[in-house]
C-alpha cells in the first residue's frame, strides 16, 4: 500500500492506495486541493519509493519551493529518488517536434527512459497541460500502464471544469482504480471544502464525502458542527458532556427541580480523525426562534428524547419538522434506557412521525459507549450525505 499521507483517508481506503493502481485527484476550480497530490508524493518518498513527477505547468525549482512552503519539507531529488519532467522539457518538446503525433511519441520516449533508468515505481502527473496538448484519451495513454513500467502506480491531478458527469464517465470506463473529487460546498452556510471518494475498483460501498481543513500543512477531515437538540430534560447536557473532551454548560434549576440549560452546551472533541464541535440547544419552546439559526451552520443533528416519557414525543415531533427543513443528516437518540418504562422503537418512530430511514438508538447518555455509537452513526451519515 502507498499512503496518501493524509489523516484518516488511508483508513477509509482500507490502508492506503494499492500498489499498481491508477489514481485521479479531481480538483474543482477555486478549491485549495493541491496538498492531496503533494501529501501522497511525500508518502511515497517516505516509503523510499522511486518517483517520477510530471509538471508541465511549472519548473522543478518552483515545485519544490511550493512543497517547502506548504509542508515545510525540503526535498532533495537525488537523495529522495525523485526525477522530473517539467515545463522546460515541455517547451523543448514543442520546439523540436513538427506535429502533435511527434510530440506524443517524444513524451512517451522520455517517460519510458526516465522510468527505466531510475527504476520508477510511482508516477505523479499534473494533467492539465497534457490534456490541453493532446486531449483526454491521448493524454491518458501517455500515463497508462502501456507506456509506464509494469506494476507502477500512476497518480494524476486534474483541474476539472466538466464536473461530476465527466468523473462518472471515467468511473464507468474504469479508467482509474481510485477517483477522489475535491470540491467546495454550494451551501452559503456553512461554506466548506470537502473530498468525495467517488469510485474505487476494490470496493463498491466505499463512497464517502468528507469536509476537510488545511491545518499545519496537512489535510484534516473536519465536521464543523453537530447540534444536539430535543425536549427539556431529555439529557442533552449529559450527552454533550459524555461525548466531548472539553465543554461547558450554562444551567439553572427548572420547574421540576432538575437542572435545565438556559443558553447552550458546547463541547469539542477529536475523534476518528475528525475535529467536531457539539452544540446542545435549550429545549424550551421559547428558544425555538434561535434553532433555525443554529441549524443553518450544522453538518448533522442528534434529536434526543426521553425514552420513558410519552409526553415528550409531541415536542420532539415539532422539533423534527424544524430540523427537516434545514436538509441535514439527523439521528434520533432515545435516552434513559436504564430506567423503567422505556418505549419501543416503533412507539418512538410513530410518536415523532419518522420512517425506517432515520436511525433510532435506544441509549443511556450516562454511558460513553452509547453516546459514541450515536456520533459514529451520525458521522457515517454525514460522510454519505449528498452536498
Amino acid at each position: 500500500m502507498i499512503s496518501t499521507g493524509m489523516f484518516g483517508i488511508d483508513d477509509m481506503l482500507g490502508g492506503g492506495i494499492p500498489e499498481g493502481s491508477r489514481v485521479l485527484y479531481s480538483l474543482e476550480p477555486g478549491v485549495d486541493g493541491q496538498l492531496f497530490m503533494i501529501s501522497t508524493l511525500l508518502g511515497a518518498l517516505e516509503k523510499g519509493q522511486s518517483c517520477l513527477v510530471i509538471i508541465p505547468h511549472t519548473t522543478v525549482d518552483a515545485f519544490l519551493h511550493d512543497i517547502n512552503q506548504l509542508r515545510g519539507k525540503t526535498i532533495k531529488p537525488k537523495e529522495n529518488r525523485l526525477v522530473f519532467l517539467d515545463s522546460v522539457d515541455r517547451e523543448r518538446i514543442q520546439r523540436s517536434t513538427a506535429s502533435r503525433e511527434a510530440a506524443e511519441r517524444e513524451w512517451e520516449a522520455r517517460i519510458h527512459k526516465l522510468c527505466t533508468d531510475n527504476k520508477v515505481e510511482v508516477i505523479f502527473g499534473y494533467f492539465d497541460m497534457i490534456y490541453e496538448d493532446f486531449g483526454l484519451d491521448k493524454g491518458l495513454s501517455l500515463l497508462s500502464k502501456a507506456s509506464c513500467p509494469p506494476g507502477s502506480t500512476i497518480i494524476i491531478e486534474l483541474l476539472n471544469f466538466e464536473r461530476d458527469t465527466f468523473l462518472e464517465s471515467l468511473a464507468a470506463r474504469k479508467s482509474f482504480d481510485l477517483i477522489v473529487a475535491i470540491k467546495s460546498s454550494f451551501r452559503p452556510l456553512p461554506h466548506f471544502n470537502y473530498f468525495t471518494i467517488l469510485y474505487t475498483s476494490w470496493s463498491t460501498k466505499l463512497r464517502r464525502s468528507v469536509p476537510f481543513l488545511v491545518k499545519n500543512g496537512h489535510i484534516v477531515p473536519y465536521i464543523p458542527k453537530i447540534v444536539v437538540t430535543g425536549p427539556p430534560e431529555s439529557g442533552k447536557s449529559r450527552f454533550v458532556a459524555n461525548a466531548t473532551e472539553l465543554g461547558m454548560s450554562i444551567d439553572r434549576t427548572g420547574v421540576s427541580g432538575a437542572m435545565t440549560t438556559v443558553a447552550m452546551d458546547f463541547g469539542w472533541l477529536h475523534w476518528q480523525d475528525f475535529d467536531i464541535t457539539l452544540y446542545g440547544t435549550p429545549g424550551q419552546p421559547r428558544f425555538d426562534p434561535m434553532l433555525p439559526v443554529i441549524l443553518n451552520n450544522a453538518m448533522g443533528v442528534v434529536l434526543l428524547v426521553d425514552a420513558t416519557n410519552h409526553e415528550q414525543l409531541a415536542r420532539a415531533r415539532y422539533l423534527y419538522k424544524i430540523i427537516t427543513r434545514m436538509h441535514v443528516p439527523i439521528i434520533i437518540a432515545a435516552n434513559k434506557k436504564d430506567l423503567p418504562g422505556v418505549m419501543s422503537d416503533e412507539e418512538i418512530r410513530k410518536g415523532i412521525g419518522i420512517g425506517k430511514t432515520i436511525p433510532v438508538y435506544i441509549i443511556s447518555a450516562h454511558q460513553k459507549e452509547d453516546v459514541r455509537s450515536v456520533l459514529e452513526s451520525l458521522v457515517d451519515s454525514i460522510t454519505q450525505f449528498i452536498y
